[in-house]
């Protein structure tokens, strides 16, 4: 019996300990701690910082509401998951009246709305797309790379002119493109049929060696597709380069299909 009582304490002194700090994965020092109930966020020209309260409206939809000066935050949860938001309200005027406009979802002329979703287009999460603590140390390592890859010279946009892809000679063709290399990430777009359009995003792990980086060699993951991998190679003494795209395809009887495809190119000119 005692050893019995000695395990639940021991699980609830460590889920006790689990840490409820989630960082905006846009920009990592901004976070969402609900064991301290505290923010610090920005959103364009708005910062916040302050405590949090966490509310369930009448029609049980919750809210993580940011208590600042005159200025508060109202954003609203998705299913229970206090890292997932699915909108947000930014508004000025008596936190008071903020807490009742989210107990009862209805508007209040005492409160001016200054940001919300509904207002501006684009999705939910390209404003805030809030991560683990554990999802934060991995993206920060890969931040780390993009660093890097900036101190070593590569950031950039490359106008360029593609040669060859899938073993198919373009050289005699007008196909250009353009590759645009970040601290973040890649985005690659040409009027080539087989690559119109593809964003990489660094990987610490499949950059583990630095010294490829001074060469010139950028490796990492498709973005929001794990599936695909791609190794970028620069060459600006020769004005020359490469990228390959490996992918795995399921099909519909499960089987894994590796595709590679490499294309080279003349780089025209830097900006």
């Amino acid at each position: 019996m005692k050893n019995i009582i000695l395990v639940i304490l021991l699980s609830f002194n460590f889920s006790s300990l689990v840490s409820q700090r989630y960082y905006d994965s846009n920009d990592l020092k901004y976070y969402l701690d609900f064991t301290n109930n505290s923010a610090n966020l920005r959103f364009e020209d708005y910062k916040i910082s302050g405590p949090i309260e966490e509310i369930e409206s009448f029609y049980r939809n919750k809210f993580t509401l940011i208590k600042g000066d005159s200025i508060h935050w109202m954003l609203g949860q998705s299913d229970d998951n206090k890292n997932r938001h699915l909108s947000y309200l930014i508004i000025k005027g008596e936190y008071k009246d903020l807490r009742k406009l989210a107990r009862r979802e209805a508007s209040s002329k005492k409160l001016k709305i200054l940001k919300s979703d509904k207002i501006n287009s684009g999705y939910f999460r390209d404003y805030f797309n809030f991560v683990s603590e554990n999802e934060y140390e991995k993206i920060n390592k890969d931040r780390q790379i993009g660093l890097y890859i900036n101190d070593a010279g590569f950031t950039g946009k490359y106008n360029i002119k593609i040669y060859r892809s899938d073993n198919i000679n373009y050289k005699d063709l007008d196909i250009k493109g353009v590759i645009e290399i970040t601290k973040k990430d890649i985005n690659v777009k040409t009027n080539l049929p087989t690559l119109t359009r593809f964003t990489g995003e660094y990987d610490s792990e499949l950059n583990s060696d630095l010294s490829y980086i001074n060469r010139g060699i950028i490796s990492g993951r498709g973005k929001n597709n794990d599936l695909s991998i791609f190794t970028l190679y620069l060459n600006l003494n020769e004005r020359s380069g490469s990228i390959s795209i490996i992918s795995v395809q399921i099909s519909d009887n499960e089987l894994k299909l590796n595709k590679r495809e490499t294309t080279t190119f003349a780089i025209n000119e830097i900006n």
